[in-house]
């Protein structure tokens, strides 16, 4: 059984909304790299240096080897888990996106063991193309412009059922259609499974199809793409930088 929502208004729990564009932009311009090299740890062990920063972090993540999918023939267990914790209905996800996107690349630092873990789910899943929908709370219209390349460095969580972003619809919300390369279904493995999600991973970069447009007068609405990367690019985990001796040595 699903666990049940506690709310169903866009606020800045909502893996599916942001407040701003600014929030999935890459604003630290300091992507990472780094944490490849970490070895993979049990989701107790890579969670140790975060419970400061998210409350009940011990007891969510004991419920979340519980309740994950056991069943995967792809991850192991504490892979699984690692997913299942990320969509679960408390701060984790914010917390982990708001160190992603610090300007300060130290706040990122205790995050890292759980990335590797994280990320290392992430790709052993294959890649989907199927379109997904996400919102922005405001009207961003002057804010983006067609053939624009954005490069999203947070974790991004999309639905494939547009229906689902009515929860969040506002006057002044932008709607996103987005046309994932590398998307990755996590469906299965997510603690809502009716939510059809489907995550893009930090570092995608995405073409603005057409600038946002308003829709009989009830919320705006825009396309992107992904675009392919560079042969430098082949792997997402290039993308991510960090200083090697701060990540690990300091």
């Amino acid at each position: 059984m699903e666990p049940q929502r506690t709310a169903l208004v866009p606020d800045r729990s909502d893996r599916y909304a942001n407040d701003t564009l600014v929030e999935l932009q890459d604003i630290n311009r300091c992507p990472i790299y780094g944490y490849q090299h970490l070895p993979l740890q049990s989701l107790e062990e890579a969670t140790k240096p975060i419970v400061p920063f998210v409350p009940n972090l011990v007891e969510k993540v004991a419920l979340a080897k519980r309740k994950c999918n056991k069943n995967s023939t792809t991850l192991t267990l504490d892979e699984s888990a690692a997913i299942y914790l990320y969509t679960m209905p408390i701060s984790f996800f914010y917390c982990l996106n708001k160190s992603l996107r610090a300007e300060n690349r130290e706040e990122l630092k205790p995050w890292l063991p759980f990335l590797k873990l994280f990320m290392s789910a992430l790709e052993k899943l294959p890649s989907s193309r199927t379109v997904v929908w996400r919102v922005i709370s405001k009207n961003i219209t002057s804010d983006i412009n067609r053939g624009e390349i954005q490069t999203w460095w947070s974790v991004n969580s999309c639905s494939i059922d547009p229906n689902l972003l009515k929860l969040y619809y506002g006057k002044e919300s932008t709607i996103i259609r987005i046309q994932p390369l590398h998307g990755k279904d996590i469906s299965l493995l997510s603690a809502f499974q009716s939510e059809c999600e489907i995550v893009l991973p930090p570092g995608t970069r995405l073409r603005v199809q057409n600038g946002a447009f308003n829709i009989e007068e009830r919320f705006f609405f825009m396309d992107l793409e992904e675009i392919p990367r560079s042969s430098q690019q082949h792997n997402w985990l290039v993308y991510l930088k960090i200083d090697i001796e701060v990540a690990i040595n300091s």
